[in-house]
């Protein structure tokens, strides 16, 4: 077995001891016998392990040489010896100096004589600084945008950075101060332009920071209805003047107030004005609204429609209206013709009188006074006649007797003609609806006759038929039919005097009178003992609410058709009476108000006198409402609401007692006897036959006429 000499253990203990004693970061290699040393000197080679690494060298704090990477170093043996490598620098690694350094190293080492050793020192990075990653972000920015982030770090101005983008600043650890402006043309877009914020930085960390900022939100404000402009405001600061629509960006989340004022309508004139119009409003970070300011119109003005007709105008005559308003004349108008005048509103004194060469041959003036609401139309027409009136009646036709008064009801199914009898109805009511090239039927008519009663036929179409005076002569020959099936009697057409039952804007008594002119003559020609019965009116008073376009008031309809002549054309002046909540023998007293069509005295004296007494009444209608067994009524029909089935009966008996012991009325017929619907219009209320088969106006009738 090979002997170790004590030098070899001597040396081999030594290079244990070294390896113990030297710094982490210096790995010296083994010693190596017969190494390029002086025998008598003791030799270190030192290397820095990155060849891109070079620093100063020092040998017990002496300097040796500088900015290398590696040394060779001769000494004295038998001595500990310091090594030192300082001021490292590496120029390659990124931040270096900056972000980032070497720490000085050292090992200490003893060598024997003639013994080189080796040793590396390997970098050991030391941070010295962290770095702060900044992103710009304007939430919501588009690529048109001009706007950017002005950022200050610790007071010192950095460059702008574009919406989006990001920079890495290197910084000092600890707590900086960051600043940040939006600035750009459109930086007032966003709810806050400046921010500050204290990011912390570490020696050797990343440290994120996102500078946000929230973009208002947008209103889109529109003026409506098309063709306004006015002043905007916002939360009471003037915007913009005069204009139709403005788009704001303001505030997210926070609820504003947007208003139009002094508001212009070019087409307005002087007949209205707009209000200012305001509403409030919010809206959500980066997000649209839209905002409608719907400003109210006042009106200032309404129109009054006058046609000047002048019965029987020959062309050669040299006739027209002058229309006087409170005195004063507003204009003239051709025979013929309608005009319309802008009016204040309020109620004004109208009178029409005929002027010009020709106008001695028609009577007048005729006055009136006009109600003008705002933003309507009120119509009037200025109706002249001849003088003397002559009088036209249909060759060979006289009208049927009005002597004898006899009553009837309105039925849906007619299957209860037992009851009728027993209340002593002779007559029987149906309704029949005409339309253009409508062939008439007979069944109505045989089915009554069949059942021991006379019968009514009320005759009704659409409205839409008759626009413009269309398709007159096909309803005139419908009817005929009918009589000369042996109808006794029919009703021309229903409640002419609403826009419900006659075109809206065409509500004209003369209009009427003229259809009626042609239902009678049709009529007679094929029946004489058919009875003619005007249609009967709506009784309202509400033509100054909604303007002679859509109603007219009963009385002026009644003495236009008067008027017009149509006494020539009836037997018998139709009457609707359907409101009452009193006696038929009471005329006043009415909770309601005094108007006239609430008594039943008040619609006989106005229709009859109205016609100055030539023809005598048939009321088509006559009912009284009333919710008993049934439930409440309707809101519309609440006035009924305490009316008992006890006064039906006995107000209905009263009516046909008036009745027949006058010398006005010549045929009652009640509505109704049978029918059952009882919702919006509460039909059923006004039934004789009551749920669960009573009739307490059928023994009421009967005790007064004691049945037939």
């Amino acid at each position: 077995m090979p002997t170790h000499s004590s030098h070899s253990v001597f040396r081999a203990a030594l290079v244990a001891l070294a390896l113990l004693a030297a710094p982490w970061l210096a790995r010296p290699a083994a010693a190596q016998s017969g190494a390029p040393c002086d025998p008598a000197a003791a030799c270190f080679n030192v290397n820095i392990s990155q060849a891109t690494t070079l620093g100063d060298f020092y040998l017990d704090g002496v300097f040796i040489v500088g900015g290398v990477n590696s040394v060779h170093l001769t000494t004295t043996p038998g001595v500990p010896h310091t090594v030192e490598v300082r001021n490292l620098q590496d120029p390659t690694v990124p931040g270096y100096g900056v972000l980032l350094v070497y720490p000085d190293q050292s090992f200490t080492q003893q060598l024997n004589p003639g013994v080189t050793w080796r040793a590396y020192f390997y970098p050991r990075t030391q941070y010295i600084r962290g770095t702060l990653q900044y992103t710009c972000l304007p939430y919501g920015w588009a690529a048109a945008d001009q706007v950017a982030c002005r950022v200050t770090i610790d007071g010192v101005p950095m460059p702008d950075l574009a919406p989006g983008a990001g920079a890495s600043y290197t910084l000092d650890p600890g707590a900086r101060a960051v600043h940040t402006d939006l600035v750009g043309a459109q930086a007032n877009n966003w709810n806050t332009t400046a921010r500050d914020d204290a990011p912390t930085i570490t020696a050797g960390r990343t440290t994120w920071l996102t500078a946000a900022f929230t973009h208002k939100g947008v209103f889109k404000v529109s003026l409506l209805p098309a063709g306004l402009v006015g002043d905007i405001y916002l939360d009471g600061n003037f915007i913009v003047a005069q204009s139709a629509a403005v788009d704001l960006f303001t505030a997210s989340g926070t609820v504003h107030t947007l208003e139009a004022r002094n508001i212009q309508d070019p087409a307005a004139g002087a007949r209205y004005r707009w209000a200012a119009a305001s509403t409030t409003a919010s809206v959500y970070a980066g997000g649209t609204r839209y905002v409608y300011l719907r400003p109210t119109k006042i009106w200032l003005q309404g129109s009054l429609s006058v046609l000047c007709s002048l019965s029987r105008k020959a062309a050669a005559d040299d006739a027209a209206c002058q229309v006087i308003l409170n005195g004063t004349e507003i204009g003239r108008v051709a025979a013929g013709a309608r005009g319309v005048f802008s009016l204040g509103l309020g109620t004004h004194s109208l009178t029409m009188a005929v002027v010009g060469a020709s106008a001695g041959k028609w009577n007048g003036p005729v006055s009136t006074s006009v109600t003008i609401v705002g933003g309507g139309t009120t119509y009037y027409t200025g109706r002249f006649s001849l003088t003397p009136t002559t009088v036209t009646t249909p060759p060979n036709v006289a009208p049927v007797a009005n002597s004898g008064f006899e009553f009837g009801g309105q039925v849906a199914g007619f299957d209860r003609p037992d009851l009728m009898r027993y209340a002593g109805m002779l007559w029987v009511k149906r309704q029949v609806r005409w339309s253009p090239g409508a062939t008439a039927d007979a069944g109505l008519i045989n089915d009554a006759h069949a059942k021991g009663f006379k019968i009514l036929l009320s005759v009704l179409g659409s409205p839409d038929d008759i626009r413009g005076g269309a398709n007159y002569a096909d309803y005139a020959r419908f009817v005929g039919d009918l009589a000369r099936f042996g109808a006794d009697g029919i009703e021309v057409w229903n409640e002419m005097n609403i826009d419900r039952e006659w075109p809206a804007g065409e509500i004209d008594p003369a209009k009427y009178t003229e259809l009626l002119r042609q239902a009678y003559t049709s009529i007679k020609g094929a029946n004489p003992g058919t009875l003619v019965i005007s249609g009967a009116p709506a009784p309202t008073g509400a033509e100054g609410a909604f303007g002679r376009a859509r109603v007219w008031n009963d009385n002026t309809f009644i003495a236009g058709m008067a008027a017009a002549g149509a006494a020539n054309y009836l037997d018998c002046v139709g009457v609707h009476y359907n409101e009452g909540i009193l006696s038929p023998t009471r005329s006043s007293g009415d909770p309601r108000d005094p108007y006239y069509t609430r008594y039943y005295s008040g619609m006989v004296s106005t229709y009859f006198n109205a016609f100055g007494g030539a023809r005598k009444l048939c009321f088509t209608e006559l009912g009284y409402l009333t919710p008993e067994g049934y439930g409440p009524l309707p809101g519309s029909f609440g006035w009924a609401a305490n009316t008992t089935l006890a006064n039906q009966a006995q107000w209905l008996a009263e009516a046909v007692s008036l009745a027949r012991g006058s010398t006005t009325v010549r045929l009652i017929i009640i509505f109704n006897v049978d029918l059952t619907q009882y919702g919006d219009d509460p039909q059923a209320g006004f039934a004789m036959l009551r749920p669960g088969g009573g009739c307490p106006a059928c023994e009421a009738l009967h005790n007064l006429t004691g049945g037939r």
